[in-house]
């Protein structure tokens, strides 16, 4: 798939890119992300802001809502947690005209002076020109009222959870890509749980003539004689089904792709317990103990980059083929996993994640676009482009009331 096909809006095509401290708290005291960078490149903090006077801060071309909010004349900021999430389900996008390559602004759905909400569900993320937009009234362009943001808000975020997934379904339909393991267990559970028609799947019918499944599609016992369990003439037929019960599974779930964005801040606020996550990068996957033929097999599986470590525990019996029984489940491998999120922990200044494997894929590109190990620290999420010069200083914005 190609990075264009991927549609991953608002996030800077360098691998060094993602949430810098420093950019979230210009963008909590209602600064744009691409001002945000360009403060921060020139020097400037939050601290040193609330050290000058008005007039200073004019100059350096932020708004009065921006300016009376750093002086303490308006709203204090949200908590980090919050912009965080809100600034990752919208891609750092403006959910209005979706218009990637500007900068956004962090504001309050209601007024703060009114409803003294940081609530998530009471932030959107606007580019300057549509927030401005806000802030006004026109006959002439639409007026972007609470009600009508709400929508926007709601249905680009939606919009952007869905690509998540879709990108993957796309990258597990490539030639060169394969699924290299199952937790046949847990797909199934899912699958029954979400009422998946087996029946309607595409290689049913071939599973179920084959005797490899029972009428109601779940899969019947394999022969434990063997290292894997795909070992026999039907393996492939075996692996058609169960690939097409994943995707249907996968059409009903949200899946995280955190694969550039293994850094503690920003996953401690976006997953909870029970999310879905997926992983690309490089695994280490160690033998519990020495059994090679049947169920039982045992491995860890560990993705550890930038003081963030993902565990989960599979059997390699499990795999889909010889090669992916010993090589893709076995060392250390660059692979996609796909993770449901079981506990959260955060000890020695590293954030440990530990789940429940769901799928194991070979092959996936471009869901990982970052080096961790040549960029262990990243500059800043926000999209900064030659053609859109726009900074804060909006006229309509200096002549209101209205808030953040």
């Amino acid at each position: 798939m190609s990075r264009i096909d991927r549609q991953h809006p608002g996030m800077r095509r360098e691998p060094d890119s993602s949430t810098n401290r420093t950019d979230l708290a210009f963008v909590g005291y209602g600064i744009s992300t691409t001002k945000a960078v360009k403060l921060r490149k020139r020097g400037y903090t939050v601290a040193r802001l609330k050290q000058m006077k008005r007039p200073e801060l004019r100059k350096l071309r932020l708004n009065k809502l921006a300016v009376d909010n750093i002086l303490g004349d308006g709203r204090p900021p949200p908590p980090t947690k919050n912009l965080i999430e809100v600034l990752y389900a919208n891609r750092f996008t403006c959910c209005v005209c979706r218009r990637e390559n500007r900068g956004v602004i962090v504001h309050h759905i209601k007024k703060w002076t009114e409803s003294r909400d940081h609530r998530v569900a009471n932030l959107s993320v606007l580019c300057t020109l549509d927030h401005a937009k806000v802030h006004t009234r026109s006959e002439l362009t639409q007026n972007l009222d609470p009600v009508k943001l709400c929508g926007f808000k709601r249905n680009w975020e939606a919009h952007v959870a869905e690509m998540e997934t879709r990108a993957i379904l796309n990258q597990s339909r490539e030639h060169h890509s394969a699924w290299v393991y199952f937790n046949h267990q847990r797909l199934f559970e899912l699958a029954a749980q979400q009422r998946v028609a087996f029946r309607k799947l595409n290689g049913f019918a071939v599973a179920r003539r084959l005797g490899l499944c029972n009428k109601d599609g779940v899969l019947l016992v394999r022969s434990e004689n063997t290292g894997w369990m795909y070992s026999d003439s039907y393996g492939r037929n075996l692996y058609s089904y169960v690939r097409d019960v994943l995707h249907a599974v996968l059409k009903k779930l949200t899946v995280a792709n955190i694969s550039d964005d293994l850094e503690r801040g920003v996953l401690s606020a976006l997953l909870s317990p029970g999310d879905y996550i997926l992983v690309q990068g490089l695994h280490t996957f160690a033998r519990q103990n020495e059994q090679t033929e049947g169920p039982g097999q045992t491995v860890d599986g560990v993705r550890k980059a930038n003081k963030v470590i993902i565990e989960f525990t599979l059997d390699r019996f499990e795999a889909t083929s010889s090669s992916a029984h010993g090589r893709w489940v076995s060392g250390r491998v660059d692979v996609s996993s796909i993770v449901r999120v079981g506990t959260i922990t955060s000890e020695a200044g590293k954030l440990r994640i530990q789940g429940t494997v769901l799928a194991i894929a070979m092959g996936f590109s471009g869901l990982k676009t970052r080096e961790y190990s040549t960029f262990p620290y990243r500059l800043g999420v926000y999209r900064v482009d030659d053609d859109f010069d726009e900074d804060d200083d909006n006229p309509f914005l200096d002549d209101t009331d209205n808030d953040d």
